[in-house]
Order: structure tokens, then C-alpha cells, then sequence
């Protein structure tokens, strides 16, 4: 989106910095012409981030997680450095 020479003013006025306008567009509510990031939704977000964080937590104590998927089903999944490309090939 464009920026007017009035939102750039605001912006620097009450100190609003261009990474919280992205984030009130990006995860903010429509209502009418406006993009409302409120404290539900910023709470939500946070949330989801600290779950995300303890996921991705977990997969680095175990080294990493393959997936192997076929024609949208999933077939297995294993430790990143748990996969041994010669006893793969002897079976």
C-alpha cells in the first residue's frame, strides 16, 4: 500500500513504527476502513508464537523431523539424523 505524506506524519508524531502498521494490516480486524489490531488479537498471536517456539523447540532436541508425504498421505516421519541411507538401500 501506498503511504500519504499525513500517515507518514502521524506515524512519526506518536511514534507508530512502520513494523506496527504492517502488523495491524496484516493480523488487524476490518471494520469499515480500518485495520484494528487490539490486545485479543496481539495476546492470540502471542499465544500461538510461544506454542509455535516450543514446537520448533522440541524438533531441534531431536535433531530435526522429516515427513515423508506420497499423493497427499503421509507415510512416515523419523529423527533428521536418525535415517541411514545403507541399510534404506539393503532392504
Amino acid at each position: 500500500m501506498n503511504m500519504s505524506t499525513h500517515f507518514d506524519c502521524r506515524m512519526n508524531q506518536r511514534g507508530i513504527r512502520k513494523g506496527l502498521t504492517d502488523l495491524a494490516l496484516e493480523l488487524g480486524e476490518m471494520d469499515g476502513d480500518r485495520y484494528v489490531l487490539t490486545t485479543r488479537i496481539i495476546d492470540q498471536e502471542n499465544e500461538k508464537m510461544r506454542l509455535r517456539k516450543k514446537l520448533l523447540d522440541d524438533a531441534r532436541k531431536k535433531g530435526g523431523v522429516v515427513v515423508i508425504a506420497e499423493d497427499g498421505t503421509l507415510i512416515t516421519t523419523y529423527h533428521t539424523d536418525s535415517f541411514n541411507a545403507k541399510l534404506a538401500k539393503n532392504k
